[in-house]
C-alpha cells in the first residue's frame, strides 16, 4: 500500500515501473520492486510517503526537483529501499533537502529488452534485469561508474596503421581488434611518441600524457560482448586503469543501435565520447547495426580523468 501526503491536493501522481510503463497513483498496486514517483508539486509540500502503513520520512529528500515535479525512487520493500539509500547516500545529505545532482552522479537501471537469436540467453537476462536507481559520490572518483568527456568537439578521423600493430581477435567474436600492445602493460608511452600526428593530435585533446594502450575495435553487425568485467587484478598497471579511466570513442557505425549496459548503472550514452571504468562495473553490449560499428579505447594519464590522482 503506498500513501503521499502533501500540505495541499495534489492531482497528476504518476508511478513508472522499471519497464517504463505509467500507473495512476489512485489506482496504483505496490509490489517488492523499484518504481519512480512523480508528484507534481515542490519538495516542501510533501509531508510524507507511507509504505505499507511506515513512513520513510528520513529519506523524502532522496528525490530530485524536475520540471514535472518532484522525482523520488521508492521500493515495495523498505528494507531493500532502505539499505540501498544508506549504501549510496551520506547521512548528513538526508537530513536536509539538497540538490544531489551537484555531488552524486545518479544513475537509473531500467529493464531493457535485447532482442535477436543472435544474443545469448545471459546477455538478454542482463539487460532485462533492472537495478533502479544508484547515487554515486562525485568525491569517490575511483568508485564512478563513468566521467564524461566535456572538452572541444573531436571527429574520429583518423589513421591508427603505423601505431595499432598488433591483432587480436581473441575476444571479440565477429570483431577485430588492432592495439598498440597486446595487453596494457607497463610502461606507459609519453604521447609525443605517437607516430602518426592526427592520433597523437587526437589523444592530446582528450587530456593524455602518457599512453599505457591504444585499441580499435571493431565490431560485424549484430554483435555481442557477453556479460563480462575487464580484470586487471594482477596487472601491474592496475592503479592505471582504476576508476572511470579507459576512453571510449565510438568512430563509426550506428550509435543509436548500440546497447551498452553496466551492472547497478543502466545504459551508457556514446553518443560523446566518455570515459569507463570497465573494471569496476560488470558489463554487456548489444550491437544491432545495419554497419560494422568501429570503437577507439585508450588507457593512460589523462587530465580529464585520472592524473590528479596518481
Amino acid at each position: 500500500m503506498l500513501e503521499i501526503i502533501t500540505k495541499n491536493t495534489v492531482d497528476g501522481i504518476t508511478i513508472t515501473d522499471l519497464d517504463r510503463l505509467k500507473h495512476d497513483y489512485k489506482t496504483f498496486v505496490l509490489k517488492e520492486e523499484w518504481f519512480k514517483l512523480t508528484i507534481p508539486c515542490a519538495r516542501h509540500d510533501i509531508t510524507d510517503i507511507l509504505i505499507n502503513s511506515e513512513s520513510i520520512r528520513h529519506r523524502l529528500n532522496a528525490g530530485v526537483t524536475t520540471p514535472q515535479g518532484y522525482e523520488i525512487w521508492i521500493h515495495g520493500n523498505l528494507a531493500r529501499m532502505f539499505s540501498r539509500l544508506s549504501q549510496c547516500i551520506a547521512q548528513d545529505d538526508l537530513l536536509i533537502f539538497k540538490n544531489l545532482e551537484e555531488k552524486y552522479l545518479i544513475c537509473e537501471s531500467w529493464n531493457e529488452c535485447v532482442d535477436g537469436e543472435f544474443v545469448p540467453a545471459s546477455v538478454k537476462q542482463f539487460f532485462a534485469n533492472g537495478e533502479g536507481p544508484f547515487w554515486y559520490h562525485r568525491d569517490s572518483w575511483h568508485k564512478l561508474p563513468y566521467a564524461s568527456y566535456d572538452g572541444e568537439i573531436i571527429t574520429g578521423d583518423v589513421s591508427v596503421d603505423e601505431d595499432l600493430i598488433h591483432e587480436d581477435a581473441r575476444f571479440y567474436g565477429k570483431g577485430m581488434c588492432r592495439s598498440t600492445k597486446i595487453n596494457p602493460t607497463l610502461p606507459t608511452t609519453r604521447v609525443g611518441d605517437i607516430k602518426n600526428k592526427g592520433l597523437r593530435d587526437m589523444m592530446e585533446k582528450f587530456g593524455f600524457t602518457e599512453i599505457l594502450q591504444i585499441q580499435q575495435i571493431t565490431l560485424e553487425p549484430n554483435s555481442v560482448l557477453p556479460v563480462h568485467r575487464d580484470d586487471f587484478t594482477y596487472e601491474p598497471s592496475k592503479n592505471i586503469v582504476r576508476g572511470p579511466s579507459q576512453l571510449y570513442f565510438v568512430l563509426s557505425g550506428d550509435k543509436d543501435k548500440i546497447k551498452f549496459k553496466f551492472k547497478n548503472v543502466g545504459l551508457l550514452n556514446v553518443d560523446r565520447p566518455i570515459f569507463i571504468n570497465n573494471q569496476g562495473f560488470v558489463h554487456s553490449l548489444v550491437y544491432t547495426g545495419d554497419e560494422p560499428r568501429t570503437v577507439l579505447l585508450a588507457y593512460g594519464v589523462s587530465s580529464f580523468t585520472n592524473k590528479r590522482f596518481l
